[in-house]
């Protein structure tokens, strides 16, 4: 079992799409529990390219990474490249006992990424 010690070596990360303006493209349904989908219940939503930008971040106990802004489609590739490589590698080199935490979106088990990340303790 994990103590409070434990917990506090976690560098958590992630990544988020920040939308200018009120849609963000996704489907909402609202449903008491144990109903199946009611389309009059549907928010529509449009279809267009809406402005946005996505960014990525890591935080720990006591400190945090800079937010990096993400152009484009994020590759494994370019995620080593442009985030792990550059941001994540000096960071968790600064907290020594760092263990690093991130979800597993496609760019983060990408092979090159995880190859990557076997210069680090990282969380299953």
């Amino acid at each position: 079992m994990w103590n409070v010690t434990d917990w506090q070596k976690v560098v958590f990360s992630d990544e988020s799409r920040l939308v200018w303006g009120t849609d963000d493209n996704r489907v909402r349904v609202w449903r008491c529990p144990g109903k199946w989908y009611n389309s009059p219940l549907t928010v529509l939503r449009h279809t267009a390219c809406t402005a946005g930008v996505m960014v990525w971040g890591t935080i720990a106990y006591d400190s945090r990474s800079t937010l990096i802004v993400m152009r484009g489609t994020l590759t494994g590739q370019r995620y080593v490249d442009n985030i792990l490589r550059p941001h994540v590698g000096p960071f968790l080199n600064g907290l020594p006992g760092a263990i690093f935490q991130q979800d597993n979106a496609r760019p983060h088990t990408a092979r090159v990424a995880q190859d990557f990340l076997r210069l680090f303790q990282t969380l299953p």
